[in-house]
C-alpha cells in the first residue's frame, strides 16, 4: 500500500541551506526534525538500492515501490531546501547520498562551529554585580548550541561549570553547595542562584550603609593648618625645631663647652645663692 503525501510546508519555511556553509548545522538539524516527524529516519541510514527482479513476489515489489515513492518525498522537500546552485548539483542524488555528500563538504565548518561554541561555554563568566538570571540564560544558550551539534553536557559538569562562572561575592555559596554535597538539576540550581542572588544583595547594602555612617563619625578634617593659594589648599609647612648650642659652643661664665650662659648650670646655682646678680638688678 502507498504511503498518503506527507506535508512539507513547515519544512520549506525554514531558511534554506546556503552554498557558503554558513547554516549547515541549523539546515542538518530541521532536516532531521522534518524526518523524525514522518518516521523517515530510515532514508539518511541507507540508499534506496536497485528495484527487485521480476521474479519476485508482488508483496516485495509493493514494498519496495512505498520505499520509492517516501525517498522521492524527502528527495524533494532536501532539494527545495537548498540554494539554487546546490539544487542544480545534487539533482540526481537520492536523499541518503545527498545528505552524506553535504555533510562530508560541510564538515570543516561543523568543526569549527562546535569548537567555538564549547569555548563559549567553558569560558562564560558571570561579571560582579550583574544579574544570576542574565547569565544562566547566556550559559543555557551556549549548551543548547553545543546540545544541537550532538553534543550533550551531563548535568554534573553543568552544574559545575555554573558555579565556577560565579564571580567572588558567591563564594559562601559554591562553598557551601559543595560541603553539603548537593545533587541539583540545573532548574533548581538557577532556583537556589536567584535566592542568593537577594540575600547578597541586602549584605552589600548593609556593607554601603555601615561605611558611610563611618566616614560621618570620623568628621571633618581639621583645615588651621591649611591655607589657600591660588584658589587651592595647601598644607603648612611644619614649624622647624629650635637650634641648640653647639658642642664647641664656649660659656661665658663657666668657660666649659656644650652650653650657653643662660643655660649653665654654675651661673644658675650662683644667681640662685645670691653669690652674683643679672646685669641691670639694682643691689
Amino acid at each position: 500500500m502507498v504511503s498518503p503525501s506527507i506535508s512539507f510546508n513547515q519544512f520549506l519555511e525554514k531558511e534554506k541551506l546556503k552554498s557558503n556553509d554558513s547554516n549547515f548545522t541549523d539546515w542538518f538539524r530541521h532536516v532531521r526534525i522534518f524526518l523524525a516527524g514522518g518516521n523517515l529516519q530510515y532514508v539518511l541510514d541507507a540508499p534506496l538500492g536497485a528495484p527487485p527482479a521480476e521474479t519476485e513476489s508482488d508483496e516485495v515489489k509493493n514494498v519496495y515501490q512505498t520505499r520509492k515513492i517516501r525517498y522521492s518525498q524527502v528527495q524533494c522537500a532536501i532539494l527545495c531546501s537548498l540554494e539554487a546552485d546546490l539544487q542544480k548539483r545534487f539533482e540526481h542524488h537520492d536523499p541518503y547520498e545527498l545528505v552524506n555528500e553535504l555533510k562530508a563538504i560541510f564538515e570543516t565548518h561543523a568543526v569549527v562551529e562546535c569548537y567555538e561554541a564549547s569555548k563559549q561555554f567553558f569560558s562564560c563568566m558571570m561579571e560582579e554585580g550583574s544579574s544570576v538570571s542574565e547569565h544562566m540564560l547566556a550559559m543555557s544558550g551556549h549548551a543548547k548550541k553545543l546540545s544541537d551539534l550532538g553534543i550533550v553536557i551531563p548535568n554534573k559538569l553543568g552544574i559545575n561549570r555554573v558555579l565556577q562562572s560565579l564571580p567572588p561575592s558567591y563564594k559562601n555559596f559554591v562553598m557551601n553547595y559543595n560541603m553539603q554535597n548537593m545533587n541539583k538539576e540545573l532548574p533548581e540550581l538557577f532556583s537556589m542562584l536567584k535566592s542568593a542572588e537577594v540575600e547578597i544583595k541586602k549584605e552589600n547594602q548593609v556593607l554601603m550603609v555601615n561605611k558611610t555612617t563611618s566616614f560621618k563619625k570620623q568628621g571633618k578634617p581639621n583645615n588651621k593648618d591649611n591655607f589657600k593659594k591660588g584658589g587651592k589648599k595647601v598644607v603648612a609647612p611644619p614649624e622647624k625645631p629650635k637650634a641648640g648650642p653647639k658642642p664647641d659652643t664656649v660659656c661665658y661664665y663657666c668657660k666649659e663647652k656644650g652650653h650657653w650662659k643662660r643655660n649653665c648650670s654654675k651661673y644658675l646655682a650662683d644667681l640662685k645663692s645670691g653669690l652674683i646678680k643679672k646685669k641691670g638688678t639694682a643691689e
